[in-house]
């Protein structure tokens, strides 16, 4: 009994985790938490960042980071840039889905810190940052598990119906617009449809006079290419990388970060995942592998528009 009372307290402690069938629609949006409430969580976590800062990463010998603060009791506090009610939200609405996700304890508001309004307690999950080491350790046995239970969960999700009207729309799990580092102002939408949403991520793109015209032909006819075609819209991750998903025993055992979750062409998760990834590339390999060899045009007229549109996009 005593061991497990000193256990709880450490920093690498989780809470068993229990894995549910995952449903096949989701799960209704949860209301948020009153405003005066939030403010008063806020005030609260404050002193977690505090208590965590001083006292509690110096005890266990641990570094402190400044947007993931480290707490007994099997739990973190997430406050940093762009943490938002939204992502709260959606991971709550994950969680109850059945997939491998926090379960959130509550969350606070920040009005002073505009940067950083929101901070989310939350419990702490088990497992390993899914790395290149890490990776080329695992038998082919765990990478075959690893790589099916993603594409269970990413499949899952992605088969939601959409309870927005229009279902074409383009949003957050609220309906609200979504936060990401990878749209014009890292804000967009709500958007009625691809067409908007794509006129939107166009917008900022210009003609740098150091380019070669020919340059910014080939450019603008791949991302023509892409924006010509029609894609489902379908919930989806929004920032689905190796850092945000955790491993553990030869499974996985969490996906983090759901901050720009939201409701986009079938193509996002894949091509976000892709961006900074060079051909043959570990990672590269997977993330082909999960979305079944698809999408790979889709690369070449995002990467374009990437290209197009760099000056407009920061935080990468």
């Amino acid at each position: 009994m005593l061991g497990l009372s000193l256990a709880i307290l450490k920093y690498n402690y989780t809470w068993p985790y229990k894995p549910i069938p995952i449903v096949a629609s989701i799960p209704p949006t949860p209301r948020p938490t009153p405003y005066l409430i939030r403010r008063f969580w806020g005030y609260v976590h404050k002193l977690l960042v505090k208590f965590s800062c001083h006292y509690y990463c110096r005890w266990n010998g641990i570094q402190f980071l400044g947007h993931i603060h480290q707490l007994p009791f099997g739990l973190i506090l997430k406050w940093s840039d762009g943490t938002r009610v939204e992502e709260a939200l959606t991971m709550q609405i994950t969680h109850a889905a059945g997939l491998p996700v926090p379960r959130v304890i509550c969350y606070g508001e920040h009005p002073n810190t505009p940067h950083a309004p929101v901070s989310i307690l939350m419990t702490r999950m088990p497992g390993q940052v899914l790395s290149e080491e890490l990776w080329d350790w695992y038998l082919p046995e765990h990478k075959a598990t690893i790589i099916s239970e993603l594409k269970l969960y990413l499949n899952a999700i992605r088969s939601w119906p959409s309870p927005w009207i229009p279902p074409s729309q383009i949003c957050a799990a609220s309906g609200g617009s979504i936060r990401s580092i990878r749209v014009p102002d890292k804000q967009v939408g709500p958007c009625k449809d691809e067409e908007e949403f794509n006129r939107y991520l166009l917008e900022p793109a210009w003609r740098d006079p150091v380019r070669s015209l020919e340059w910014y032909d080939k450019k603008e006819a791949q991302v023509a290419g892409l924006h010509s075609k029609s894609h489902k819209i379908v919930f989806t991750h929004g920032d689905l990388t190796p850092w945000n998903i955790l491993v553990h025993e030869g499974h996985v055992s969490a996906i983090l970060d759901w901050e720009a979750a939201g409701w986009y062409p079938e193509y996002w998760d894949f091509t976000t995942a892709w961006r900074y990834t060079p051909d043959g590339n570990w990672w590269y390999e997977l993330v082909k592998e999960l979305a079944g060899g698809q999408y790979l045009e889709e690369r070449v007229g995002d990467l374009a528009l990437r290209a197009l549109t760099a000056d407009a996009i920061t935080g990468w």
